[in-house]
């Protein structure tokens, strides 16, 4: 069960109302988090979510070493943003295919799934599984990545770039797409700061902010990278501002590869 429910009155294809019920997942986890100990409790937050199992536990362990005033080793926090990027890229990639699925272009589902599947198996390749990957401890990681397996990591993301520039043509081209998400769904910028949206569903209204850039973590001010913002707020922005998001991810997991060849010692 994920963390929000949504039930839908629909006229054809316009949604004319909403029920909302937020919060159940998040409290039942909180009442379980009551009885554990401080390091249960990084895997039952990891279990918030099957698509975001890594941002929870790393929010979680952050908020902790601020507490103890706790600094992780460099090298943890560098494998902490290579899962991190690596999670967005299958996160973004899940949400394009559900996208493409839900306006009936079955296509998009099944591109995005395909290239979804070798980022899975990098996660099984670092951490030994797909999903809720257990690599966060308080202080630091659980495994590091061996030197072996950087070849593998730097040559499937590598073969990102052509799938990703064939949903950027899709996007870009395709009449049908711009038909079913261009001035659909529109969050103008007022309304997401009133609403307090953020993260890609923010930055496709125009509004620039990353908390990894904001509130910095990690090292993320070590490694160059781009905030990406589009400005019109609708479902085809949201698909523009994951896309190019997925290229700022390579990045940063390429270059904090090259960091784990000189930044040695503990995790």
């Amino acid at each position: 069960e994920e963390p929000e429910f949504f039930k839908l009155v629909v006229e054809g294809e316009k949604v004319t109302d909403i029920e909302i019920e937020i919060g159940y997942n998040h409290r039942g986890i909180e009442k379980l988090a009551e009885a554990k100990h401080f390091d249960q409790v990084t895997f039952l937050v990891e279990r918030i979510c099957g698509i975001c199992s890594t941002s929870h536990p790393f929010a979680y362990v952050l908020a902790v070493e601020d507490l103890l005033g706790i600094t992780p080793p460099k090298r943890a926090s560098f494998i902490r943003m290579i899962i991190a990027e690596l999670e967005r890229i299958h996160s973004h990639l899940l949400w394009l295919g559900l996208a493409g699925h839900f306006i009936g272009y079955n296509t998009i589902w099944m591109w995005a799934w395909k290239a979804r599947e070798p980022v899975l198996d990098l996660f099984e390749l670092i951490t030994g599984n797909r999903n809720h990957y257990a690599m966060m401890k308080i202080g630091g990681i659980r495994r590091d990545i061996k030197e072996e397996d950087y070849p593998v990591i730097k040559k499937t993301i590598k073969e990102l770039y052509p799938q990703l520039k064939l949903f950027q043509k899709a996007v870009r081209d395709d009449p049908v797409i711009h038909k079913r998400t261009k001035d659909i769904g529109v969050l103008s910028k007022e309304q997401a700061i009133s609403f307090g949206v953020v993260g890609p569903t923010a930055r496709a209204s125009g509004i620039d902010i990353d908390v990894r850039r904001d509130d910095v973590y990690a090292c993320y001010d070590e490694v160059d990278w781009s905030v990406i913002t589009t400005f019109n707020g609708d479902v085809y922005d949201k698909l523009v501002v994951r896309i190019l998001e997925m290229y700022e991810s390579i990045k940063i997991i390429k270059q904090c590869l090259e960091r784990l060849k000189v930044v040695r010692g503990p995790i």
